[in-house]
């Protein structure tokens, strides 16, 4: 269904902001085109967020007939993006689109330039559960297995990269939940680490539970468990923590879309609509389906209350584990 973008144009202009709409550039007798939106990714092509990114662009794009761009600016973990927009004008054309290292940058990296007071929470709309895994080929099939393991200092943990949040669930897991240390072994990234896993450079893998449904249902990897309250719908055969015997732990990674402090509340509420209206249309459901990760409406206020609760979390688990500060 596509809708009409006037109404949030209308919405930016009356909250005093410079933006020409089609209808002020004929008055002036110069063709303006509609002020474009940029959503700002701070990880690579290809990625989590950038996959987002682009699903999300696209149908808001058609949506309202409003130009929506991607820009990837890597760099930091996210935080060089993110320092970016929360230092753009408040006026809706720059949105952040990031993961769950926004909430951990919060404390982990206290030199960042910025803090999370300076941007608002639209939408937190797809997430996926911290999971932990071996390969198909060990011996090791439950959770509890793994814990003895690690007692015995036989498991090697791989993740993507030390201060990810696979790195934090998974050590949290070890020395707050299981009450044992773990030897972590840091890849560049998700997809290196699983290769890790199926080559036998790490005994297990703490990784978002979407790295792990097409190497489940191929029957290359055991799922243990992961870090929620209920079974995802696309690992129904891997059991949460709690059921695995080892309560405690919520962690998941998601992606969020953020806006400037300051950006009027009504422009705020509006594409916090859209997102929603988009993330619940058949074909965009079927594909986060697809990619493992699990959809979540959410008003404004509950993704800003969300996102608040993500940070306290992910603080405690920073500073349970004893991660370097950077």
């Amino acid at each position: 269904m596509r809708t009409n973008f006037r109404p949030l144009l209308a919405i930016i202009v009356a909250a005093g902001l410079g933006v020409a709409t089609p209808t002020a550039g004929r008055a002036q007798g110069t063709e303006q085109p509609n002020q474009r939106i940029s959503f700002v990714v701070g990880f690579a092509v290809g990625g989590f967020a950038d996959t987002m990114a682009r699903w999300f662009a696209a149908r808001l794009g058609e949506r309202t007939g409003q130009s929506v761009v991607v820009q990837n600016m890597e760099g930091g973990g996210g935080i060089r993006a993110a320092r970016r927009v929360a230092t753009a004008p408040p006026d809706g054309t720059t949105i952040l689109v990031t993961t769950t290292s926004l909430a951990i940058n919060e404390t982990l990296v206290p030199g960042r330039g910025y803090s999370a007071a300076a941007l608002e929470a639209i939408a937190l709309p797809v997430s996926a559960p911290e999971s932990l895994s071996v390969s198909a080929k060990s011996p090791v099939k439950t959770l509890a297995a793994l814990v003895d393991d690690a007692k015995a200092g036989k498991v090697f943990m791989g993740s993507a990269g030390i201060g990810s949040g696979s790195h934090i669930a998974g050590e949290h897991f070890f020395k707050v939940i299981a009450k044992t240390p773990v030897k972590h072994i840091p890849f560049q990234g998700g997809n290196p680490a699983m290769m890790g896993l199926l080559t036998g450079d790490v005994t297990a893998l703490a990784a978002t539970a979407t790295a792990l449904v097409r190497n489940v249902k191929n029957g290359d990897v055991t799922g243990l468990g992961i870090a929620a309250a209920a079974r995802s719908p696309m690992l129904p055969s891997v059991p949460t923590f709690a059921e695995a015997g080892f309560p405690g732990l919520s962690a998941a990674s998601w992606t969020g879309f953020f806006a400037p402090a300051g950006t009027p509340e009504a422009l705020l509420t509006r594409l916090n609509t859209e997102i929603n209206a988009i993330l619940q249309e058949p074909e965009m459901a079927k594909r986060i389906e697809n990619a493992g990760l699990e959809p979540t409406v959410r008003n404004r206020a509950e993704a800003a209350k969300a996102f608040q609760a993500d940070i306290a979390n992910w603080a405690t688990m920073v500073d349970a584990v004893g991660v370097p500060k950077q």
